[in-house]
């Protein structure tokens, strides 16, 4: 059996395979310890010892220098493959070791639309041997699948979870959308909103999003005001299109979408919300330190 030694956790050093490799293509045991940085009484007592393991003869020595013998040529390709297995055994080990492959499950809000497909684009030209698991669900959905260790990241809104770590991306906020007829009557937000029919996405489509303007409309005292709701956006935009009405969507959404369509930001009443890389900071993730900077290093922390 041919020995093989760790060295600082790092490199399988099958010292015997690969001098009995090196040793057949250089066809010289001067020419073999020097590619090899040993001795030459060093090589020879290795390739003793690889013989003496085997019970094998793998080598013959003439006046034109050392040759394989039969049974060596019988094994030099093998050995050429177990080695390329080895290589190739401790190049995976130590990308999982320092973060360079494995698996990566993210959840992620609407609101990262615009900028989620750069984000994770970037990281696998980085890294192409991770796995990344995409999931759509809310901030409050992320939060508790952070908190179980379900997903490893959050694209979400920043919450007071003392057990979560945040980095900020940038900031949505609602805007009014409007058919240009409609905007070119010069009204204002108020007068938009009193005098136009609102055309909004449901509950069930966005719960989410349902929520941040239902609690825009309270805080504005139109909580009142009778809305369609649908379930979803395209068909919004097309009423909004056809000028049944208006509809309040965050800016990623539209951004994203390009549906070109007259948009005016809201202010106040908490329309705005910052976006936030989220994680468990107790839980230990050998990839979190590569996928973090891959983030911070292209300088994402801008409006959506």
């Amino acid at each position: 059996m041919i020995k093989d030694n760790i060295e600082g956790g790092d490199n399988l050093d099958n010292k015997l395979l690969k001098s009995f490799i090196i040793l057949a293509q250089s066809r010289s045991y001067r020419e073999a310890a020097e590619k090899l940085f040993i001795s030459q009484p060093a090589l020879t007592r290795q390739i003793n010892l690889l013989e003496q393991e085997l019970n094998l003869s793998l080598f013959e020595r003439d006046n034109h220098g050392t040759k394989l013998s039969t049974e060596g040529e019988m094994l030099y390709r093998n050995a050429l493959v177990l080695d390329e297995q080895i290589n190739h055994f401790i190049c995976v080990a130590k990308k999982i070791r320092t973060g360079k492959t494995g698996n990566l499950n993210i959840g992620y809000t609407s609101s990262f639309l615009n900028i989620f497909p750069d984000i994770i684009n970037t990281f696998k030209r980085q890294y192409p041997n991770i796995n990344i698991k995409l999931t759509e669900m809310s901030s409050a959905q992320q939060e508790q699948e952070l908190i179980k260790g379900r997903i490893d990241f959050g694209f979400m809104q920043k919450s007071e979870n003392n057990s979560l770590s945040f980095i900020p991306l940038g900031n949505d906020y609602l805007c009014v959308v409007a058919h240009p007829d409609i905007r070119n009557r010069k009204m204002n937000i108020d007068e938009l909103l009193d005098t136009n029919n609102l055309i909004l996405l449901s509950e069930d489509s966005n719960p989410e999003l349902y929520h941040i303007v239902s609690d825009y409309l309270r805080k504005r005292n139109l909580n009142g005001k009778p809305a369609q709701h649908l379930t979803n956006v395209y068909s919004v935009l097309a009423l909004v299109g056809s000028g049944m009405g208006i509809s309040i969507l965050p800016y990623s959404i539209i951004s994203f979408l390009k549906s070109g369509f007259n948009c005016q930001a809201l202010s106040g009443c908490q329309s705005e919300w910052l976006l936030c890389l989220a994680w468990n900071k107790e839980i230990v993730l050998p990839l979190r330190t590569e996928f973090i900077s891959s983030i911070t290093e292209n300088n994402l922390n801008e409006d959506v």
